[in-house]
């Protein structure tokens, strides 16, 4: 009996930190879309900068943690730690002091969503590990390779909205946001389901590289999000003087 109550106890909290960050991410989303609907009308005060920098300290964070770019994946390198803690901080400079980097940060986000969307979906379909294996598999992979095409779609046109607004019109806008909420709950239930189903195998390590930038930084989970914290603090700190 003690063993079955600890095991679920366990799964109450058996979520995968990349499922936690795209539920975050879903969440900002979703907000803000519902909150568009009422900026439009004038009922609702609205300033993009901060909404701009809050994305940018949720990528930089998902860059910290586990290495996750908007292009892709990548090593979690001293060099991707200090890249990421430098887009957080721009990030935070558009939250705390609206108007400082209005044309920067708006560019800077609508770059990621845009190019990360594109891609993030060219890789889908060509590398051969991911949906032209997937879609050979019935099942959460199959939902894994729709959810992912969705997200990275999704994406790409925020990206292009966001670089041209004038090419949509802020009630669009919000719909899309909505849609992309969903669509990053979706994922980030099909990566708990496959996570589950098909356990990830251990690599072999990777070469060491001779400039410390270069190699990966053995900083467990809640290090790095001191880190970052400390960082973000600090600067809070240095703008309150």
């Amino acid at each position: 009996m003690t063993n079955d109550t600890t095991t679920a106890r366990n799964g109450e909290f058996d979520f995968t930190l990349e499922s936690v960050i795209l539920l975050v991410l879903g969440i900002f989303m979703g907000l803000f879309g519902i909150l568009l609907l009422s900026i439009t009308t004038g009922a609702l005060p609205y300033a993009p900068d901060s909404t701009y920098g809050l994305f940018l300290v949720i990528v930089a964070l998902q860059v910290i943690t586990m290495g996750k770019t908007p292009l892709g994946d990548v090593r979690r390198t001293w060099l991707v730690i200090l890249i990421g803690i430098a887009a957080g901080i721009v990030g935070m400079l558009a939250c705390f002091i609206p108007g400082l980097l209005s044309s920067v940060v708006r560019l800077f986000a609508g770059a990621l969503l845009t190019l990360g969307g594109a891609a993030l979906l060219v890789q889908l379909f060509l590398h051969k590990d991911k949906a032209a294996l997937w879609l050979r598999v019935p099942g959460v992979l199959r939902e894994l390779t729709a959810s992912c095409v969705l997200v990275y779609l999704l994406a790409f046109l925020l990206g292009v909205v966001t670089l041209v607004p004038a090419l949509s019109s802020d009630t669009l806008t919000a719909v899309l946001l909505i849609a992309d909420a969903a669509a990053l709950f979706w994922l980030a239930w099909c990566i708990e389901a496959v996570t589950k189903q098909y356990p990830k195998v251990p690599g072999e390590p990777p070469a060491k590289s001779r400039s410390l930038l270069f190699r990966d930084a053995p900083l467990p989970l809640t290090i790095a999000l001191l880190i970052f914290l400390g960082v973000l603090l600090a600067l809070l700190a240095v703008l309150l003087v």
